[in-house]
């Protein structure tokens, strides 16, 4: 359960996910989907930290976009609190 104070689940983009999982699981056989399933569940037990772990799944506050020339940046964009959460660089766009 997500455990920042700000979330709020945003209940269309939720049901869109599960719609696009549903019609992606329909796509492949039942062997095919448990490899798949298998083989993300090994990359979430990675070691690596995940950036945004403390924000909750379909939050309405979570944005993201451009920043400076080769920054992608995820925010939460609560009125009063909005903050930044993590930044990707790519040095490629700079270069």
């Amino acid at each position: 359960m997500c455990k920042c104070k700000f979330y709020e689940v945003d209940l269309a983009a939720q049901k869109q996910s599960d719609e696009m999982e549903a019609a992606y699981r329909g796509s492949m056989s039942e062997d095919e989907w448990l490899a798949q399933e298998e083989w993300v569940g090994n990359m979430a037990t990675s070691t690596d930290e995940d950036p945004l772990g403390k924000c909750g799944e379909y939050c309405k506050h979570l944005k993201s976009g451009k920043g400076y020339p080769g920054e992608y940046v995820y925010h939460c964009a609560v009125p009063g609190a909005e903050h930044i959460l993590h930044v990707d660089f790519n040095e490629s766009e700079i270069l």
